[in-house]
């Protein structure tokens, strides 16, 4: 459809919809005279045409003209239909505009700052004080930097990100830019004026975007301004970083976008089968992923009653419950926490519930074997109480 934008000759433009000429050979000509008759654009006081009805196919004058496309979809789809294309225009209108890579280098991803100062606090607790979480930022960024200290050069870093004057005159060049054009005017226009409001419009959409990211940097520079530098370098140290892991709760970058899989260990611990045997079970990392619907998954290569077989990155049995697919500190809790909560706790010997049993019922083959995780009842972690049987009880 933008290819029709090259060509020359007239649209008709309604409702904002684009209608294009009708090329009329016997075949269309028999279609057309089966449908209901065209709406008659007709002409108003100032010599324009009139409102009219919508329809598939419009007459004005002696042509008939068949609807397209919305004008304004042109404009708003094209950045998914021609990614390439879009990314060179906005990287030219940067350039235009003196949006420098100086001035963008430093970016604070908001799913980052939703894992370490949303989702970090609510499975990590200060040394010491066992019963009292991570509150504030400023206890988060401390107790991160003891772990992750930041090197200088990030430091030097934390200083030019506090530097809001370069966002402040970006912004300013941005208010200079033209507005866009108006909407298209009703009637036949030339495809070349069309063309030409295409390209104003869709300037103009990539303006107000990179004004609004710009006008985000800048609320987010002037927020952390209060901070000390030296907690905002470990922030930006670990930005670039992408990845860190403390008390068992951990997450790390996928590739070089902003996706990130965050994961929590479950440690070492025991269930027991119908018999009342024990099984030590490894520890490993349950863990959600933002490219797709937050199923809690197994990194590793591991066996369980709730896995469906042997292996690495296997969904965990939840049931018949849904899984919320939106980004949020919320959902990836309740994600990570059901995860969690169906290796440790999920298993009932009594009723072997799962893909597999620990045990092997009368009359069954078993395809996950658990006889290798087999531990006496005087196994030492057992006897000292420093690994707990999970499933006791239930």
């Amino acid at each position: 459809m933008w290819q029709c934008l090259a060509t020359e000759g007239e649209i008709l433009v309604h409702r904002d919809h684009l209608y294009f000429p009708l090329l009329l050979d016997p075949d269309i000509q028999g279609e057309v005279s089966l449908l209901p008759r065209p709406a008659i654009l007709a002409a108003d006081s100032a010599g324009g045409p009139g409102p009219g009805p919508a329809g598939a196919v419009l007459a004005a004058g002696d042509r008939l003209f068949v609807q397209a496309v919305r004008a304004s979809a042109l404009v708003e789809h094209y950045v998914r239909v021609f990614p390439r294309d879009a990314a060179r225009r906005l990287q030219s209108l940067r350039e235009q505009y003196s949006l420098t890579a100086d001035l963008l280098g430093i970016h604070l991803d908001p799913r980052l700052i939703t894992i370490v100062f949303h989702i970090l606090p609510h499975f990590v607790r200060q040394e010491g004080l066992k019963t009292r979480r991570l509150r504030q930022e400023a206890e988060v960024l401390d107790f991160i930097g003891e772990s992750l200290p930041a090197p200088r050069a990030f430091e030097k870093q934390a200083q030019e990100f506090l530097d809001v004057n370069p966002l402040k005159s970006a912004l300013r060049r941005l208010s200079a830019a033209p507005p866009g054009p108006a909407p298209l005017p009703e009637g036949l226009l030339p495809v070349a004026g069309v063309r030409e409001w295409w390209e104003e419009t869709l300037k103009a959409r990539f303006l107000a975007q990179e004004r609004a990211r710009l006008l985000q940097d800048l609320q987010d520079r002037e927020r952390w301004a209060a901070t000390q530098r030296g907690r905002l370098a470990t922030l930006l140290y670990l930005a670039h970083q992408g990845s860190l892991e403390l008390e068992g709760f951990g997450f790390h970058r996928l590739g070089r976008g902003h996706d990130y899989r965050i994961y929590k260990r479950t440690g070492s611990y025991v269930l027991q089968d119908f018999y009342g045997r024990r099984y030590l079970f490894p520890d490993c990392r349950v863990a959600v992923s933002t490219l797709e619907r937050l199923q809690p998954r197994v990194v590793e290569h591991y066996k369980h009653p709730f896995l469906r077989r042997q292996g690495p990155g296997q969904a965990i049995c939840l049931g018949s419950q849904s899984r919320p697919q939106a980004f949020s500190a919320q959902h990836v809790i309740q994600a990570l926490e059901d995860g969690l909560n169906a290796l440790l706790y999920g298993y009932n010997g009594r009723r072997r519930n799962g893909y597999h049993s620990l045990d092997t019922p009368p009359g069954s083959v078993r395809s996950v074997v658990f006889d290798d995780y087999r531990i006496p009842h005087d196994h030492p972690l057992v006897v000292s109480q420093r690994l707990e049987m999970k499933n006791r009880g239930v």
